[in-house]
């Protein structure tokens, strides 16, 4: 295993944490000199303002479980426009297909995304079987399924024969994480949970 930098660790961590260690680099160069100490620790200031820059650029963490619930509680419509928004992030072009799915195209290729059943606990390789048929009858390159619950090995191994991308909770949130109708989800469910 190859060894790692301190920076390259430090990059994964919160920024005080690179303050942290640039305070106690100074304090040990400045027993030698001031001027030492803040040479020191200068490259470990630079680390936290890079790891700071990165973390207001990526906006605030994201409550995986929080917002897995708050998409549960979501309306096929609004799943819909959370869905469309957060593949035009990714430059494609989205249509609506028939029952519901969604199709993607992009360089010339279509994609078929089914979301219809996301709120089920889990998902078996019938609904998959279904998005092949589906596939194959609608002429597309791809196809997407999308749940926020689990996904049985069965549906697992189907979609890996079949081709298919399969985007479970972890997945889904972090493709819609960013996304401004996740937000509104999770603060609308947030918001309830309060009153509750």
């Amino acid at each position: 295993m190859a060894k790692r930098s301190l920076f390259s660790i430090l990059v994964e961590q919160p920024w005080w944490l690179s303050v942290l260690v640039a305070a106690l680099v100074y304090a040990l160069g400045a027993m030698f000199s001031p001027l030492i100490g803040a040479a020191a620790a200068l490259p470990f200031i630079g680390v936290a303002c890079y790891v700071g820059w990165l973390r207001l650029r990526r906006g605030p963490s994201l409550d995986v479980p929080g917002l897995l619930g708050a998409l549960k509680q979501t309306t096929p419509e609004e799943m819909r426009a959370i869905l469309t928004e957060a593949f035009e992030r990714q430059r494609y072009k989205v249509a609506e297909a028939a029952s519901g799915d969604l199709e993607l195209e992009r360089n010339g290729y279509r994609t078929l995304v089914r979301f219809r059943r996301w709120r089920a606990q889990s998902t078996g390789p019938g609904a998959l079987k279904e998005l092949a048929e589906a596939l194959r009858a609608r002429n597309a390159d791809h196809a997407i399924y999308v749940t926020a619950g689990a996904v049985t090995e069965g549906a697992r191994k189907h979609a890996e024969s079949a081709g298919m991308a399969l985007l479970d909770g972890a997945a889904l949130v972090k493709l819609v994480g960013r996304t401004a109708g996740a937000r509104r989800a999770l603060h609308r469910g947030s918001q309830e949970a309060a009153k509750a």
